[in-house]
């Protein structure tokens, strides 16, 4: 065995209920290497860590760290080991200020058995201080339900890294919740690892990250391993040929904006609450897709969730196709035509220990009962089967439980959901969040799909290629107020970007808004 291996996994075997999620999967992982891991959703990347860092058992097959066996059964096991991972589910308790979730179980206490509250701020800011400038603004005391899900997933890093005989740092999905800003400084962060011989496993759907930040780069597909490349002698292209087996056009042909109509669906007015957002103001005609951009804290997330009443706002007037309405609560926003596919589907998108079946024709009861209000099965299990199949989501069935699908996979049924139940106004949060190359291109194409019947699309992003490649007109937000309208005629991301960054000079006028 290679000297330099500090994790090797070999011949993992793991199935569950009607899916056989790993095959015979082996992997090596070198000192000081940050090693890729790719694949679509569904393809094992997140059992397989899974399995490496004690939250699954295998089924069969052997794991070695420096060179030894390794027994590894729970979360503490792999622990003890050196191996940790920063889960892309982010598990946050809200109630609970910062420090005390980074050393959730592992408090530090006085002689009295008491928490040591000095000590463990102490130690939390100490850990803070390896993330870079971004992560100097939060306040270790600070709650952390009042905090951004940048910061939630800055936390998750810092839990990591309280081990000071760290030997694997595995990151799933580490900055589908980041600013470009604040990805930066996790890379400094993870070539400082990398010095320190720290092996990186690092799961991302952005190949641009893993050309960035990798060494090599393992690919995976349905639950078997493809192949190894170095990643200076591999491109993007052969990877995404790899993960799905065929080339890819992420945003496919030039936008036709013709079946853009003149009739306003929605128009916000003067949204404002507290510090999240102030003055926010839009329009959103039929058959439009309008992008909502902004970096990490511009209130982009707090505002459609203003909209869509689930969060309160301080003011704002709304009115839909020229209707004012005051909406209360996110049931009668969805009886007047809105649907809201939430950026956190784990919490607030899905009903995790329900069936697929159940998750789908909840939104839009009526369309599987009859005229006496009595549950149609054969007419729900269609239904359902549809929803399953929009999306192609990778299931043993309609009658799953959510909980045990992919992260991408999850995805997919929340926008399925929303997709199924007709609304002619869709707010979607970072919809392509966590999901796979190939599933990303289903998203932009239902998306442009549905924009042609003629809904109506709110979009928010923190991807730039993504904003501009879906949206027929871009909204930018920093510290909570628009800055910039902007038409996606021949834009760069430079044009967007500059918006995102200064609210002190007269950008408005610059780019058209309220014309």
């Amino acid at each position: 065995m290679d000297s330099q291996i500090i994790l090797e996994m070999k011949h993992i075997d793991k199935a569950f209920p009607g899916v056989q999620a790993l095959n015979d999967v082996s992997l090596s992982i070198k000192k000081g290497e940050v090693h890729g891991l790719c694949g679509e959703n569904g393809a094992g990347k997140s059992t397989l860590l899974k399995i490496a860092t004690g939250l699954y058992s295998k089924d069969s097959g052997n794991i070695f760290i420096d060179g030894e066996e390794a027994d590894i059964r729970s979360v503490e096991s792999a622990r003890k080991y050196g191996i940790h991972v920063v889960p892309q589910e982010i598990q946050i308790l809200r109630d609970l200020t910062v420090a005390e979730n980074i050393f959730l179980g592992s408090q530090p206490t006085t002689k009295l058995g008491l928490i040591d509250w000095e000590k463990m701020f102490s130690l939390a800011n100490n850990v803070k201080q390896g993330l870079g400038r971004h992560a100097q603004s939060l306040n270790v005391k600070s709650k952390a339900g009042d905090l951004s899900m940048g910061s939630w997933q800055l936390i998750e890093i810092m839990r990591a890294l309280i081990d000071e005989n760290i030997k694997v740092l595995a990151f799933d999905e580490p900055t589908s919740s980041l600013s470009d800003d604040e990805a930066e400084s996790l890379f400094e962060l993870i070539n400082d690892l990398r010095s320190q011989g720290v092996a990186i496993i690092y799961v991302s759907h952005r190949l641009k990250e893993i050309f960035s930040i990798c060494d090599v780069v393992t690919v995976l597909k349905d639950g078997e391993y493809v192949d190894t490349k170095k990643i200076s002698e591999t491109t993007s292209d052969e990877l995404v040929s790899m993960m799905i087996g065929r080339g890819i056009n992420f945003f496919g042909e030039p936008k036709d904006r013709s079946y853009i109509k003149d009739e306003i669906m929605l128009k916000a007015e003067n949204f404002s609450c507290g510090h999240h957002y102030q003055d926010v103001s839009l329009e959103l005609r039929k058959g439009e897709i309008v992008g909502l951009y902004g970096l990490v804290g511009a209130g982009r997330t707090e505002f459609v969730r203003g909209l869509f009443a689930a969060d309160k706002k301080d003011s704002g007037t709304l009115y839909l196709k020229n209707q004012k309405v005051n909406i209360r609560d996110p049931r009668e926003a969805n009886k007047l035509g809105m649907g809201f596919v939430t950026e956190n589907r784990r919490e607030e998108g899905l009903m995790l220990n329900a069936s697929l079946t159940w998750n789908l024709s909840m939104p839009n009861l009526a369309e599987v009962l009859n005229k006496f209000d009595i549950l149609m099965l054969n007419k729900e299990k269609a239904y359902a089967d549809q929803g399953i199949s929009l999306f192609d989501v990778k299931t043993s069935g309609r009658e799953m439980l959510a909980v045990g699908l992919s992260g991408g996979n999850q995805q997919k049924v929340v926008l399925s959901k929303w997709v199924m139940a007709n609304c002619d106004i869709l707010i979607v949060d970072e919809p392509t969040r966590g999901i796979d190359v190939g599933a990303k291109v289903e998203v932009y194409d239902a998306l442009k799909k549905l924009a042609k019947e003629g809904k109506s699309i709110l979009m928010v992003s923190s991807e730039l290629p993504e904003i501009l490649g879906v949206s027929d007109r871009i909204i930018v937000m920093c510290e909570g107020r628009v800055t910039g309208n902007l038409e996606n005629i021949d834009l760069t991301e430079e044009d967007v970007i500059k918006y995102a960054f200064d609210t002190h000079f007269d950008t408005l006028e610059e780019s058209g808004y309220g014309e």
